[in-house]
């Protein structure tokens, strides 16, 4: 598929998927939050929610994080599929999904929500199409696993549009791909560095992480059934799975690579986020669920995905990519308005500050994301240079 397309493509916008994903996810958390925190109805005039809430929840997760995870599995895809990345025109056309989506849940085919819905979910199909491709073609269950999860994020998008399910449950399904595909991010990133600092083999955690998975999926389950105690439990078994797991990847070398840093540091957002969100579904939390919910999205989701997007515009050195930096004080800002956002139930005025660093981190990283967006892209794209 890809490998025909025209040579235009080989040096372009489109010869990777992060390029274009990237791009307009940050211009996309740049815009869906200002507009929230300072347009005159804190949304579209007309969004299909008809509330600026449900319209700043929905774009953030399908919208800003959807294209993450679209960006970073097709990039990625070529470690486990062993073929030559998709580029060219399957990129283009799934970036035209991305933004005929984005209009659709503005308002601008009207209120029925079942051709909004189509509109939303064509984005994940055809992304479904692009991963299970590969995975075929590379007989590799984590491709397959990787599309199996842009169907989930469809479904749970219809789910929303149609009203059939909440914010809530999309943050789940973006939290279970964070247990298993940052997970395995983290941890593959912080072996390869550890290995060339020969340092002692990293464990796999795998029985945490399987743990952390399961009971998020319990929690996602439960949900959906408006069983809270079940939930709520299942995300505080959840948090302590996850914790451990972390815990487990500790190693010197973190301290002294600022990218494999950030990964940590955003990463130990998810258990946090997880703890606090249970806390909050069995009625133990000092934090609303609203604030709670934010160590997922503000927290874990956006500091994670910043952190990947970092090793993309990283200047590579002999062995291993080094962070800017630009990005570094980017990462530290979204990380302090996620701490913010958490404090906001009690002190009001804290939102506005936390709303100034998350546009000024996402500024900052499209400043060091523009000039990297010509020419044919050197690979890979997120791990640089084998040591």
């Amino acid at each position: 598929m890809h490998r025909n397309d025209p040579p235009s493509f080989t040096g372009g916008i489109f010869a990777t998927a992060h390029r274009p994903m990237f791009l307009v996810m940050a211009i996309w958390a740049v815009a869906v939050v200002g507009w929230w925190q300072w347009g005159e109805s804190g949304g579209p005039d007309g969004n299909v929610f008809g509330s600026p809430t449900l319209w700043h929840a929905h774009e953030l997760a399908f919208g800003f994080a959807g294209a993450a995870f679209a960006g970073y599995t097709l990039t990625a895809a070529p470690s486990w599929s062993h073929r030559p990345p998709a580029a060219g025109a399957p990129i283009a056309i799934l970036t035209a999904l991305w933004i005929i989506a984005r209009i659709s849940v503005a308002g601008a085919m009207g209120p029925p929500s079942l051709p909004v819905a189509l509109a939303t979910a064509a984005f994940f199909i055809w992304l479904a199409f692009l991963l299970g491709h590969e995975a075929a073609a590379g007989r590799s269950v984590k491709g397959a696993l990787q599309a199996a999860f842009a169907v989930l994020l469809g479904v749970a998008d219809v789910a929303v549009i149609l009203g059939l399910s909440g914010p809530r449950t999309a943050i789940l399904v973006f939290a279970l791909i964070l247990s298993v595909v940052g997970g395995r991010m983290v941890r593959a990133f912080t072996d390869n560095r550890t290995v060339a600092a020969a340092d002692r083999p990293l464990p796999r955690g795998a029985g945490a992480g399987h743990v952390g998975a399961s009971a998020i999926a319990v929690a996602l389950g439960a949900s959906v059934a408006g069983d809270e105690a079940i939930a709520g439990s299942a995300l505080v078994a959840a948090a302590l799975a996850e914790a451990f797991r972390l815990l487990l990847w500790q190693r010197a070398a973190i301290r002294h690579d600022a990218l494999l840093l950030m990964l940590h540091l955003g990463y130990l957002w998810l258990p946090v986020g997880l703890l606090l969100t249970g806390l909050a579904h069995i009625g133990q939390s000092v934090l609303g669920e609203a604030e709670a919910l934010h160590a997922l999205t503000a927290g874990a989701m956006a500091c994670l995905i910043y952190a990947v997007a970092a090793r993309a515009v990283a200047r590579r050195g002999p062995h291993r990519l080094i962070a800017g930096w630009a990005s570094i004080s980017g990462f530290v800002a979204l990380w302090l308005a996620a701490c913010l956002r958490l404090a906001q139930g009690a002190f009001p005025d804290l939102g506005a500050i936390a709303t100034h660093l998350w546009i000024a981190g996402w500024v900052v990283f499209l400043m060091t994301l523009l000039p990297t967006l010509r020419g044919a892209p050197q690979r890979p794209i997120f791990s640089g240079p084998r040591a």
